[in-house]
């Protein structure tokens, strides 16, 4: 595609060969009329993720070893060559369409904006397991007590950049887990960088790539206080 696509679509993938066909084919859809263009970031995957991708006609990155979800993230976000550039989940939680309201959103003047489960409006159709739902609502609280107030849903894995604010900030964020987010509001803040957040729709998929056991809720909590260490004081996101 020559010239600047409209949007740019990123998608972290591990081991994803199975969903995302159908991903890819509704982004295609719902974008048929405007410039835009899809990358996938193949995150370490042993299966057929990445030629699956190109024979959707996605850009596609590869990472190895596998850095985790928020270095694939950034990987995608810093090789987007949209006009804005939204990075959503494999698992297309949030349909493609919600981006509507996102662009809305820039196009009033927002720098960013991202997807929120927690905000009136928010319609969530398939909640999760009670105690997956529990241990996030009190992380969410750890969260905004510790590291970023003003954002009542940090971790929706749908959010929208203008293209130049997320070259500007994403070098800026060393964590490379699941809940990179944090760090990424974070560093919006220090920068005054406007974030909307805007209610959208949101469905579980129980085939989730991140397992929710002890071990890995005390590697994520200890993440937490790292990214707490390096953004120092609590950061206010300006809305």
């Amino acid at each position: 595609m020559s010239g600047e696509p409209l949007l740019s679509v990123v998608i972290p993938a591990y081991n994803e060969a199975a969903r995302l066909p159908r991903h890819i084919e509704h982004i295609r859809q719902h974008l048929r009329d405007r410039a835009h263009e899809v990358i996938v970031v193949d995150d370490g995957s042993r299966d057929d993720t990445a030629s699956v991708a190109e024979s959707l006609g996605a850009r596609v990155i590869r990472l190895n070893p596998n850095r985790g979800k928020g270095g694939a993230v950034k990987a995608g976000m810093l090789a987007a060559r949209g006009r804005y550039v939204l990075f959503t989940d494999a698992d297309e939680s949030t349909p493609i369409g919600e981006v509507e309201k996102l662009l809305a959103r820039l196009e009033s003047g927002y720098d960013v904006a991202i997807g929120s489960r927690a905000v009136p409006g928010a319609e969530v159709k398939q909640p999760q397991a009670w105690y997956r739902a529990l241990a996030g609502r009190l992380f969410g609280l750890a969260a905004r007590a510790l590291v970023v107030r003003g954002v009542h849903d940090t971790q929706c894995g749908f959010k929208l950049f203008r293209r130049e604010v997320a070259h500007a900030v994403f070098p800026e964020v060393e964590s490379s887990t699941a809940i990179f987010d944090i760090e990424l509001l974070a560093r919006l803040a220090q920068r005054g960088y406007r974030v909307a957040e805007v209610p959208v729709q949101w469905v579980h998929d129980p085939d989730t790539r991140i397992p929710y056991n002890l071990r890995k809720a005390i590697r994520i909590w200890a993440e937490l206080f790292r990214i707490k260490r390096r953004v120092g004081r609590r950061q206010k996101v300006r809305t």
